[in-house]
């Protein structure tokens, strides 16, 4: 009976993840690469959400959340805001790029990061997470 009541109240304050669309894939133009920034939905996750900008966009997401973007080809830099945590890369026509934000708790505070995952593994991940609007 307790340990139904505390996962319970675990439950409760976790929520349940971003609210939005379901993912759906972007197309990639011939003269564009699409870049999907996306973090995962994750069991007592950090609640801190950071502004992420990504070439000419800036947004923030929730825990479970995507958001896509149409870059022209050529130098990339994603970055969190108020934080040395970035990363560049040469985007080209017709790519598609996956980039996680990492959000991790820590005695010391939350700091979020952001990595390149292979297509692969990032395809499956991303199912999971909702749209989110541009927020900045």
């Amino acid at each position: 009976m307790k340990l139904t009541t505390i996962f319970a109240v675990c439950l409760a304050l976790t929520g349940c993840g971003a609210q939005g669309e379901p993912f759906q894939p972007l197309h990639p133009a011939a003269t564009k690469a699409v870049i999907y920034v996306y973090r995962p939905y994750k069991f007592l996750s950090s609640q801190m959400i950071p502004v992420v900008t990504c070439g000419h966009e800036s947004f923030e997401l929730d825990p479970g959340g995507y958001y896509a973007i149409r870059e022209d080809p050529g130098q990339v830099t994603c970055a969190i805001a108020d934080s040395p945590a970035q990363y560049k890369f040469e985007a080209h026509s017709g790519e598609q790029y996956y980039i996680e934000e990492v959000v991790e708790a820590s005695a010391a505070g939350s700091h979020a990061r952001l990595v390149l995952v292979d297509a692969s593994l990032a395809r499956d991940e991303i199912k999971q997470c909702s749209l989110q609007g541009m927020k900045n």
